[in-house]
């Protein structure tokens, strides 16, 4: 089964981590093929890269700039011929060791999608972006945000989804449109990440890009809000209404009216951003905005 591997591994400026990790799988899993995808990182780690020699298959491909993480895995994917395909960040060394559980747990249930489960350590501000994240992916689904960088998949699943990279930006979106046969295998591993690749600006853009890119959320949410906020205003007026014709009670509405006014002005405005956003993703599929491109290819 081992002949049968390839290990995609997207690469941002740290050319030391990605070279220490293909020597690892290079020593213990001499049968893999290796694929490192540079997304656009600076010169000199590329040319550290492109220099490196392995003893095994080894392609190294670099991406004309940073189109970000899941962007670079799809490109990786092209080029994967095995029945296999593994992805592994550059600083998952410590989960080399841990690669035969991932593989025995697609082999003996037959699954077509297997996650590693680990814990990371992160800042306490970072943690809680991540956990936020994870509650947006969970409202669009079962099981959505939960997952990691550490993928097992089969030629099955991964051969049609490369066919379709320029649909969806988020790889772990697009799996659970094509499989729900998913396993996660629980590590009992501890990562201190070599850095990053998010901000916390760009873990803000990611979660909410996760709900506008994969979901229909935030359109189904805006029509149960906009629902739910008619009927508080036609209670509250049918209240005025009967004070003011039945009672016979001078209403001051002054002040409620202003403030009426500039609420559903603020809803209104709300729910015309959450429109240009999904508008602005139609255009880009429509101008075909692309995933990825590739410069350079090097074996």
């Amino acid at each position: 089964m081992n002949d049968q591997v390839t290990v995609v591994i997207p690469t941002y400026n740290n050319s030391v981590g990605a070279i220490e990790l293909v020597n690892l799988l290079s020593t213990q899993y001499p049968a893999f093929q290796l694929i490192v995808i540079d997304d656009g990182s600076q010169v000199s780690h590329w040319e550290q890269l492109k220099a490196h020699t392995s003893t095994i298959k080894l392609k190294k491909i670099r991406l004309a700039k940073n189109f970000g993480q899941h962007a670079a895995l799809y490109a990786g994917m092209g080029y994967v011929k095995t029945d296999y395909m593994l992805t592994m960040d550059d600083d998952h060394q410590e989960l080399v060791a841990q690669i035969p559980r991932m593989l025995d747990a697609a082999s003996r249930g037959q699954r077509t999608m297997v996650y590693g489960m680990f814990d990371v350590k992160r800042a306490k501000l970072r943690s809680l972006l991540t956990m936020g994240y994870r509650v947006i992916s969970g409202l669009v689904g079962a099981n959505h945000g939960k997952g990691s960088g550490f993928r097992l998949m089969r030629k099955e699943l991964f051969e049609p989804i490369r066919s379709s990279a320029g649909s969806v930006q988020f790889l772990d979106e697009c799996i659970r449109w094509y499989t729900n046969d998913i396993c996660f295998v629980p590590l009992n591993v501890t990562l201190t990440p070599f850095k990053s690749r998010y901000s916390l600006r760009n873990l803000l853009n990611l979660s909410l890009g996760k709900a506008f890119y994969s979901t229909d959320f935030p359109l189904r949410f805006m029509a149960a809000f906009g629902g739910l906020m008619a009927l508080v205003n036609l209670g509250i007026g049918t209240f005025f209404l009967y004070k003011k014709l039945i009672d016979k009670i001078e209403v001051p509405g002054f002040t409620s009216l202003i403030v009426s006014v500039l609420f559903s002005t603020g809803i209104l405005l709300f729910g015309l951003g959450i429109l240009a956003t999904y508008l602005r993703q139609i255009l880009m599929r429509i101008n075909q905005v692309p995933t990825f491109h590739v410069q350079e290819v090097a074996e």
